[in-house]
């Protein structure tokens, strides 16, 4: 088994669990990947080819051009039509990347998400903040929270799509819903929910990188039914999914389809990494 994502502590998890049941695993990154096509495809990393590994967990694809990202996708892609398990497959990772792609998705399927405007033009984007009157810029790609900006007045708006418009960003709006600053992830393996938990933030950010607060939660039937539906329609066999409750309504924000599990391990008997090497077992 190969897992790429470096060294940290997910990565040294699953390590873990793998040894524990014997199975051999190797750790490399998606950039050190290396192709030759002479008569057929084949992939190499660190001396092994990676076509002989039975399964490989994409832990991480690190930043780079659109050329690496585009190479390091389809090497994904080449590796799963040769036979190599890829977890979670390409299409998940591809969908769940790209906030637009996946939001449209889920709504297309009836999943509730917050009212978004997605557009290429600054006064598209303006009209949108005067719609809402309140919203959440974010990046196309990203986690964590990164790059994501609370808009709640013209002067800040003014800066925000100036910056943007510079840097020949697109304009992904959202409307801002209040919801006590928590939100929930739910973390579904195969058609089930694994683990949950409610993250308690400082301010309306919750994610645990901006000093959120991990803490056990019950899974409502209706919580269950909204993670299992979300992971299914974006692929994902593994996910996080997260949500936030506005006004009594339930919201789905985001589906990450290479979730960590750090701080949600700290709040769960549940192993997290033995589910998944159980789950790649049984396949």
């Amino acid at each position: 088994m190969f897992v790429s994502g470096g060294d940290g502590w997910t990565v040294r998890q699953l390590e873990k669990q793998a040894e524990k049941k014997g199975i051999s695993c190797e750790l490399f990154l998606l950039n050190e990947v290396v192709s030759r096509i002479d008569g057929e495809p084949k992939f190499s990393c660190r001396g092994e080819d990676l076509e002989n590994f039975d399964a490989l967990i994409v832990r991480w694809v690190p930043d780079g051009s659109a050329e690496q990202l585009i190479f390091r996708m389809n090497a994904l892609h080449i590796l799963e039509n040769l036979g190599v398990k890829i977890l979670n497959p390409p299409s998940a990772i591809e969908k769940c990347t790209d906030k637009f792609y996946a939001s449209s998705l889920l709504e297309d399927e009836g999943l509730p998400v917050p009212k978004t405007v997605v557009a290429e033009e600054r006064d598209v984007a303006e009209n949108a903040f005067e719609e809402f009157g309140d919203i959440i810029v974010k990046p196309l790609f990203g986690s964590s929270g990164t790059g994501m900006v609370r808009v709640d007045n013209e002067d800040l708006a003014d800066r925000v799509f100036r910056a943007l418009e510079f840097g020949r960003y697109v304009y992904y709006v959202q409307e801002f819903l209040q919801h006590g600053n928590r939100d929930k992830r739910v973390f579904v393996l195969n058609g089930e929910v694994l683990a949950s938990m409610e993250r308690v933030g400082e301010d309306w950010r919750t994610n645990c990188a901006r000093n959120g607060i991990a803490r056990p939660c019950d899974v409502s039937d209706e919580l269950e039914e909204l993670s299992l539906k979300a992971a299914r329609v974006l692929d994902c066999e593994y996910a996080g999914v997260d949500f936030i409750e506005s006004e009594d309504e339930l919201y789905v924000v985001e589906v990450n389809a290479i979730p960590g599990w750090e701080n949600l391990q700290s709040v769960t008997d549940t192993n997290i990494a033995e589910g998944i090497i159980d789950y790649l077992m049984e396949i």
